[in-house]
């Protein structure tokens, strides 16, 4: 029965991850992955993105700070290239790098002609690669930065929770895996109780809440009849 209501809502999905720029053709029709038990975990590159060894990529925001050299410190977003422009060095390759390549690059660059032994430190302030997109019946969609071992709850209260008309037990993960696009169906009620695990989101994923019929139909309702003109049943 599960599968089969999983089934039903793929369409809405494929709707949704459509507007939401997930991806080509290919995403139009995720496959299947069953009530999320077996939803199978990200590529390996995003699964590098929770990690410390995540190499960077473009669009991410970073923070660099040089030791005692406050004029070098920069907030930088790395450019279509893959490159960022720091004072005195100029352009640095900064895509594909580790945050302590990165770091020991800058360093090599400075020591060459300005700084006796400077020391970078770098902070990865925003990730492409942990971003984690939220849409349907949810109080604040949009996109989050998967942070540690975010699960699908704590995703959800990043966007301040559900919407008065959502459908906690029809909450979606599309992932992109070895296998290509894959969904899943869960529970939010179950997980709530315990009846279910609370399953690890990870950079990459979208989370999709469904409406509640019913629900959106009260809220209709209450919109189009002013509350006095609701009857009290004495």
């Amino acid at each position: 029965m599960a599968r089969q209501r999983l089934r039903a809502g793929m369409l809405h999905i494929a709707l949704l991850l459509t507007l939401a720029g997930c991806g080509g053709p290919s995403s139009l029709a995720p496959q299947v992955a069953g009530d999320g038990v077996d939803l199978a975990p990200p590529q390996i590159n995003r699964v590098q993105a929770q990690r410390s060894e995540y190499r960077i990529a473009p669009d991410d925001i970073i923070e660099v700070s040089v030791y005692q050299v406050n004029d070098l410190n920069r907030t930088v977003q790395v450019d279509g290239g893959g490159r960022i422009t720091l004072p005195l060095i100029g352009a640095v390759q900064a895509s594909g790098r580790t945050v302590r390549e990165l770091e020991q690059e800058i360093a090599t660059k400075l020591k060459a002609r300005y700084l006796q032994s400077p020391q970078v430190a770098i902070f990865l302030k925003e990730a492409t690669g942990q971003r984690v997109t939220l849409e349907g019946a949810v109080r604040k969609p949009g996109v989050i930065q998967a942070k540690g071992d975010m699960t699908l709850l704590q995703a959800v209260a990043s966007a301040e929770g559900f919407s008065e008309t959502a459908d906690t037990s029809k909450v979606y993960v599309s992932r992109q895996t070895e296998k290509g696009r894959m969904a899943a169906q869960f529970d939010a009620s179950a997980i709530r109780s315990g009846a279910a695990a609370d399953p690890k989101i990870y950079g990459g994923d979208t989370i999709i809440v469904e409406d509640s019929g019913s629900k959106m139909a009260w809220k209709y309702f209450r919109e189009a009849v002013p509350t006095a003109g609701i009857f009290r049943p004495w």
